[in-house]
């Protein structure tokens, strides 16, 4: 049985957080791609978004793949390490797909304008719990 603990939840509420971040960017590029697929000049740009969406959703099989293996793996006492580890490589990923998405928006002014009219809601004052 494993012992609850109050930096275990810490690192569970960070994992929720970094989950949630990354589902909304996965929604975002689906949408973006979705929108510039609308015009036929913006069809490099949704491949490119589409290279994105895909990038984020295999690294992210990769390292939950990775993440229950350690589990299965590790020793309790280092289970809560594996778990930060976890997290800031999620965290990561996130930081990854944002740059990208930014350079994109920043090269095509029909997706940034879309990006802000759609960017209402942004968390990422939540990611600060992160460190």
């Amino acid at each position: 049985m494993q012992t609850v603990s109050y930096e275990s939840l810490r690192a569970e509420q960070a994992w929720m957080i970094v989950s949630d971040q990354l589902q909304h960017r996965n929604n975002l590029l689906a949408k973006g791609i979705s929108h510039m697929e609308r015009h036929v000049s913006e069809l490099p740009m949704a491949s490119r978004l589409m290279m994105l969406r895909y990038h984020l959703k295999m690294s992210l099989r990769q390292l939950t793949s990775e993440a229950r293996q350690q589990v299965r793996t590790t020793p309790d006492a280092n289970r809560l390490r594996q778990q930060w580890l976890h997290v800031h490589q999620l965290f990561f990923l996130l930081r990854q797909i944002d740059t990208e998405l930014n350079r994109a928006t920043l090269e095509n002014d029909n997706l940034r304008s879309w990006v802000e009219a759609t960017e209402a809601r942004v968390y990422r004052s939540a990611l600060v719990h992160l460190n």
